[in-house]
């Protein structure tokens, strides 16, 4: 990183910006170019790495890149706010906040998918939350369990997760 001073390594502040944002954008390995695609996560600190988990069909893109090549890239951006300078456009800037990285992708056993769409779930809730003001994001309960989900829906779904490998956060007012 070019600018050391907006660089946030503190996992801390990184998990702040991943828990108030409810879009991660995954790059997979594809010829001649990456695969992009904006999708809804949910995300987890285990043994103090970042793990997010994503959900889906059980067959398309997605599915056909990660099995080809599990190696993947990922940011999630945030407070994007544009400063125009009209005298001198040069002088234009954007604050942000974002946390960028890369990672293996891997689907989730049937034994684990539970757990993955509670993540989901509740993450989407938080960032629900956080965007209502009211308060609700500082309950320590989650509203969803591993038993919020039918067998049925479970089954419906593929659950996959990013095992961050390396990940970098930046902050610019």
């Amino acid at each position: 990183m070019r600018r050391s001073d907006r660089e946030i390594t503190d996992m801390d502040r990184i998990m702040e910006i991943v828990r108030r944002q409810g879009v991660c954008c995954v790059a997979f390995q594809n010829t001649p170019c990456p695969y992009l695609i904006p999708m809804n996560y949910g995300a987890a600190l285990e043994n103090g790495r970042l793990t997010l988990y994503f959900h889906g069909a059980a067959v398309g893109t997605k599915l056909d890149r990660l099995n080809a090549d599990p190696h993947v890239s990922f940011t999630i951006v945030g407070g994007s706010q544009v400063s125009l300078n009209f005298e001198e456009a040069c002088r234009s800037t954007a604050g942000f906040d974002s946390v960028c990285g890369t990672g293996t992708a891997e689907l989730v056993p049937a034994e684990e998918k539970r757990k993955g769409l509670a993540v989901i779930m509740n993450h989407a809730a938080e960032c629900e939350a956080l965007a209502a003001g009211d308060g609700r994001e500082d309950q320590k309960a989650l509203p969803f369990s591993e038993n919020s989900f039918s067998d049925q829906a479970v089954e419906a779904v593929t659950v996959w997760r990013i095992a961050a490998a390396s990940i970098t956060g930046k902050h610019h007012d």
